[in-house]
């Protein structure tokens, strides 16, 4: 475990003690492929979805659409920019992110709305906080949501982000053919959505290398508020996480309730998705990755572009990956 896990969280220090709180020291994950901490159930999920009939035509109608472009020019036009001059502290939050976690940097806007974030554009990827968020959450846990965001990127998972977010008014303009292959296609999307976020936890671990801000983060996304935040414990949280496993192991009626209860969410459990982080930050592959043991790609030949998945190279014209059907970058 990296030296920042002695680290507290910044946002309860005193401002005069500021200078006092050691900088966390992080290591940049050159050459990091996703296939290095993406979650087993993302993987499952992903392949069952391309096996859906009709899901490549549906992925091509959304594309074909311009639903993208639409939802560009939406938060372009709604929200604040945030860059070097604009929010510089979040600004470089997002150049920290994306120099540990290998990614390309986004557009990051802020706007008007819950605690929530998201990314959208699969071409030319942003990511959206609101202002509920930035209110509710300290520097770390704000960081830790960025990173989580830069995950979804990493691993290819916007353009199937956006189609879920759109999936109903996707089904109606397909006409008849989208509402026979829609059913099946939004059930399937749905479990992916949330699996993918499974995957977006483990780089946010990785960008912050610090499981507590990513718990913490979680803890408040589950029932936060600014009145009460400086009397939630991290660690009462992760117990209860670990009853509500213990609950769910002890009878198989429990897990049957617990998917009902699920149906439609697009995210797991604040719980269990706490539970699994902290799990997974003390195995061996966590370990590994942060200490560089892990495949690097080969470099990208000229005039060919890179599956974000698989690694493998496909030709510029090529929307989607011919091994696993991952939509290739169009630049």
């Amino acid at each position: 475990m990296s030296e920042t896990a002695l680290v507290p969280a910044t946002a309860n220090a005193s401002p005069n003690n500021a200078a006092l709180i050691p900088k966390p020291t992080r290591v940049p994950l050159k050459g990091l492929p996703p296939t290095a901490f993406q979650h087993p159930l993302d993987r499952q999920a992903t392949e069952s979805l391309k096996k859906i009939k009709g899901f490549d035509w549906l992925v091509k109608k959304f594309i074909e659409y311009g639903f993208e472009r639409i939802d560009y020019i939406t938060h372009i036009g709604s929200g604040i920019r945030v860059g070097p001059r604009q929010m510089a502290m979040h600004y470089a939050m997002l150049r920290e992110c994306c120099d540990i976690l290998d990614v390309a940097e986004p557009e990051l806007y802020v706007m008007k709305g819950d605690v929530n974030a998201y990314t959208s554009g699969h071409t030319h990827p942003f990511i959206i906080l609101e202002t509920g968020l930035l209110e509710l959450m300290d520097d770390d846990e704000v960081m830790a949501v960025i990173a989580h965001e830069l995950g979804h990127i990493k691993c290819g998972h916007v353009l199937y982000k956006m189609m879920a977010r759109a999936i109903q008014p996707l089904i109606e303009m397909a006409g008849a053919v989208g509402k026979v292959a829609g059913v099946g296609i939004e059930a399937g999307l749905s479990v992916w959505d949330r699996r993918s976020e499974l995957s977006a936890d483990r780089a946010a671990l990785l960008g912050m290398q610090n499981a507590h801000p990513c718990v913490t983060m979680l803890m408040k996304i589950a029932g936060g508020t600014t009145r009460h935040v400086h009397s939630l414990d991290a660690e009462q949280f992760l117990n209860q996480a670990r009853a509500y496993k213990e609950g769910l192991d002890q009878k198989t009626s429990n897990r049957f309730y617990r998917f009902l209860a699920n149906l439609g969410n697009t995210h797991p459990f604040a719980v269990e998705r706490a539970r699994a982080l902290d799990e997974w930050a003390v195995t061996a592959e966590y370990s590994d990755i942060l200490a560089g043991n892990y495949a690097k790609p080969l470099p990208i030949p000229a005039k060919m572009k890179l599956c974000p998945v698989c690694g493998d190279t496909w030709p510029l014209e090529e929307l989607f990956c011919g091994k696993d059907g991952t939509p290739l970058p169009l630049h």
